[in-house]
């Protein structure tokens, strides 16, 4: 996933279709003067330029959006736009941190923090914190990631903002699973997915169930998993949002492959099949692990020429993603189950 930063702003404007002389003029609206109205030619400068960066980040030239959004952070925080800016650079320190960017996104994170606490934004520095910490969560660094979420359940607190508090309680469940703290991890997270129903973040909501069903399967406690992974999966759907809605599938179907529930496992391993289809010129890694669900649905049946088949049909998308692991996985199914 990691791209260069090696192309100029007027490459990003070519490639979603903005002429030069407006992109000459966006640069021309960087000369701006603290204080101006947050409304105007300025603040339709800085939306366009975020509007570019959201445009390069889906056509996947990351280095491209970040230069944009770059753009974008230094006219709402010449104008005061405390929400713009916080808006950029979480973006960046978003993608910085997917471009394997560990410094520089930290570096965005800060300054998203930083300029909450200045334009006196308590929500906005309590997703901010949480950004942070969860940047320090994906490096293990679990003692900043701990510090980060408790300060930001802090400064919600303040608000009573039900997203603020409802990502900070389910960061902190997060923290508390990874320690092997169950009991405390349920706690934290059924009081999250309440504040995120009360948010109406249907997609957060539906992560906190998924996390909600990981810790009850470490706990034993099948029947409510399957109760939190469909409530993922029903709201991921809600929420048009497929990875998701894949992370609730495999929950059900790893306790339905242990229950031995053919029934109940077809049924979503058919709806993770339509979700990631391997009969395409060019299928995705998520393919490959639905060939080796498929695979080791027909396995525990009995039925080993199905499941060789659809190993091998997994191990060749596999190779043609690149990813070395799952390839490894899948040969070992041949090698293994044949």
């Amino acid at each position: 996933m990691n791209r260069p930063l090696s192309l100029l702003i007027l490459s990003l404007v070519a490639l979603v279709g903005m002429s030069p002389a407006k992109a000459s003029n966006l640069n021309q609206q960087l000369n701006i003067h603290p204080h101006n109205a947050t409304q105007g030619p300025s603040r339709d400068a800085a939306d366009q330029w975020m509007q570019l960066g959201d445009q390069s980040l889906a056509a996947g030239e990351f280095g491209q959006a970040v230069e944009a959004w770059a753009k974008a952070a230094d006219i709402y925080s010449l104008l005061g736009d405390s929400q713009g800016a916080g808006r950029a650079f979480s973006a960046m320190g978003t993608t910085y941190a997917q471009m394997g960017r560990f410094t520089e996104a930290e570096n965005a994170f800060v300054r998203r923090v930083g300029i909450a606490a200045d334009r006196n934004d308590p929500v906005g520095q309590a997703l901010g914190l949480n950004n942070l910490g969860m940047l320090y969560f994906a490096e293990g660094k679990l003692v900043q990631a701990q510090s980060r979420f408790t300060e930001a359940l802090d400064v919600a607190k303040l608000t009573d903002n039900p997203r603020a508090m409802g990502v900070s309680l389910n960061n902190l469940g997060l923290i508390a699973t990874r320690q092997g703290d169950l009991t405390t991890a349920v706690t934290l997270l059924e009081s999250a997915a309440n504040y995120r129903l009360l948010a109406s973040d249907v997609v957060g909501e539906a992560n906190t169930s998924n996390n909600l069903g990981d810790v009850y399967v470490a706990l034993g406690r099948d029947n409510n998993a399957i109760g939190a992974y469909r409530v993922g999966l029903r709201l991921g759907a809600d929420g048009g949002d497929r990875s998701t809605q894949l992370r609730a599938l495999d929950g059900l179907l790893g306790l339905y492959l242990e229950q031995e529930d053919f029934r109940a496992m077809a049924t979503h391993l058919n709806q993770r099949l339509a979700l990631t289809p391997f009969d395409t010129p060019t299928p995705d890694l998520q393919a490959a692990h639905s060939l080796r669900w498929l695979g080791d649905f027909h396995y525990a049946q009995g039925n080993v020429e199905a499941a060789q088949q659809a190993y091998g049909q997994g191990l060749g998308v596999a190779r043609a993603v690149g990813n070395k692991s799952l390839e490894a996985e899948l040969t070992n199914r041949l090698l293994l189950r044949g």
